[in-house]
């Protein structure tokens, strides 16, 4: 009885990571200073009207799958097919994450600044309780990881070289829907952009920081998730079977 109790366990925390990534999502679109990397194609497709955040999230995941077949070939294995669960999970996490706090309209460049860093803090331990519970993993990263184990490159630069992509996709994107690559309203000079005073920006100074400062942070998260799993796993509930 206790492998099934310690598999739930696992897929409980796993969601619970995959909410606070979600979190972190919603933050970083309603601080206006720029969308994370891998939710800016999203974000631009979902401003015009048609499926929301969320939704483009998952139709998007399952074109990484289509990459992992592709790179994987006969190596993809029947439970990467997970993924698929998890995305939906987690596309429906970010919709209910923009509907918790839509009603977050920050004004001053501080509390805009304050709430990208507290998306990327809850990003970073969100991706170290994934990390450590070993239950769900999300398209792109697996993605990341197809690329790096098939190529045999480092992962963090071949997931830097993922989002630097997304985020020239997303450019392009923008600039061609709308006229302007660094989102949906009107461009007015790079102070405008930098500050987040003009309305619909997804890619901007929170991108950049929401690219870099998570995987920073998890040094230390990763201890506090370590310890986390240990303490729930290890002895308050396992200890006692």
């Amino acid at each position: 009885m206790r492998r099934p109790y310690r598999l739930l366990v696992r897929y409980l925390l796993g969601s619970a990571g995959l909410l606070l990534v979600a979190f972190g999502v919603a933050w970083s679109v309603l601080s206006n200073m720029g969308t994370q990397p891998l939710s800016c194609p999203a974000y631009v497709l979902a401003s015009t009207g048609r499926f929301t955040i969320g939704n483009w999230t998952i139709f998007i995941n399952m074109f990484y799958l289509l990459v992992q077949l592709a790179v994987f070939r006969r190596r993809f294995k029947a439970k990467y097919l997970m993924q698929i669960l998890a995305t939906v999970v987690f596309g429906y996490m970010i919709d209910f994450s923009m509907w918790c706090f839509g009603w977050m309209v920050p004004s001053a460049l501080a509390t805009r600044l304050l709430l990208i860093v507290l998306s990327c803090v809850v990003t970073a331990l969100g991706v170290s309780i994934e990390v450590i519970a070993q239950s769900w993993m999300l398209s792109a990263e697996m993605t990341v990881y197809a690329i790096s184990k098939t190529y045999h490159t480092p992962f963090d630069r071949t997931k830097v070289v993922m989002d630097s992509l997304l985020v020239i996709v997303t450019l392009a994107l923008a600039y061609a829907v709308y006229g302007n690559p660094f989102g949906f309203g009107q461009f007015e000079g790079m102070a405008s952009l930098l500050c987040g005073t003009t309305d619909g920006i997804v890619v901007g100074f929170g991108t950049l920081v929401s690219a870099i400062l998570p995987g920073a942070l998890m040094r230390f998260t990763n201890p506090v998730a370590d310890r986390l799993m240990d303490a729930i796993i290890d002895r308050e509930i396992f200890g006692k079977l």
